[in-house]
């Protein structure tokens, strides 16, 4: 009889544990779906004015006064800045909601890291660094370009930010392995944390504001893997370098490209082969 009572009471426990359980994991999924909708939200209301204001930036007329040219910079140098942040949280809220589609094209690299380099001119100016580009490719290359332009963008961002002011940053492009290869290098040291994935998980310290909202490696790991592809870090003589590795593509699924209408509608005769 008191085993009886004894099962009946661990039933109990065991049904409440389990009720406890689901009510705790339908909490969790709401509470993500609630800061996927939040991310989206901000994204898309942001993004649009900022597009507009961008827009209009280099048609406004500054008159001959140099305190005027220097306030006009300075408000370019702040809605890029802003713009930057704005495109991450939107390339987040894509991840987050599972929308981030592949879009293969024929891409000319170095038009994205030219790209790269004056949309990041105020940071680039603000650290007096200096970026050395060592291009390797011989010809274009059929890669999703808007996602490759995000992690560019943010690697390359990351590295002038934590460098010392007068440094160098160094990025390589090159093939290995029938894939992209993107190293970008700079002078600093290694990051303090436990393991190497904190690096690229989203807040693991604290948001930097110096540098963004500190979602820029996470965003770089995801792309990476959305791509099949990699990213890791290594320290050595007091240099950073980041490694990505990139599956390049066969055939081109789709004719989007980012922003360069030059990459429409052409023939794939300068394609590198893999």
């Amino acid at each position: 009889m008191q085993n009886e009572e004894q099962k009946e009471i661990l039933e109990n426990e065991v049904k409440f544990l389990s009720k406890k359980i689901l009510d705790l994991n339908k909490k969790l999924i709401e509470s993500k779906k609630a800061e996927t909708l939040f991310l989206s939200l901000i994204a898309n209301n942001f993004n649009n004015p900022m597009t507009a204001i961008l827009g209009m930036l280099p048609h406004l007329k500054i008159q001959d006064d140099a305190k005027n040219e220097k306030i006009f910079a300075t408000i370019r140098q702040e809605a890029l800045s802003l713009d930057f942040k704005i495109q991450n949280l939107i390339t987040v809220a894509e991840i987050e909601s599972g929308n981030s589609q592949n879009s293969y094209s024929l891409t000319d690299i170095q038009k994205i890291v030219n790209e790269i380099i004056q949309d990041l001119r105020y940071v680039i100016d603000e650290k007096k660094s200096k970026i050395e580009i060592n291009n390797l490719l011989k010809s274009r290359i059929i890669i999703d370009s808007k996602k490759v332009y995000t992690i560019l963008k943010n690697l390359i961002a990351n590295g002038c930010m934590y460098a010392p002011d007068d440094a160098t940053l160094f990025v390589e492009l090159s093939i290995e392995n029938s894939a992209l290869k993107i190293l970008v290098k700079n002078r600093g040291t290694l990051p303090k944390v436990n393991s190497k994935p904190e690096v690229f998980t989203r807040f693991s310290q604290k948001i930097d504001n110096s540098h963004g909202l500190g979602v820029g490696l996470s965003i770089v790991r995801e792309l990476c893997e959305n791509l099949c592809g990699s990213v890791d870090y290594d320290a050595e003589n007091n240099f950073v370098t980041f490694k990505v590795l990139l599956p390049l593509n066969k055939t081109v699924q789709d004719s989007e490209a980012c922003g360069w209408d030059e990459f429409l509608f052409e023939s794939f005769d300068n394609a590198i082969e893999i």
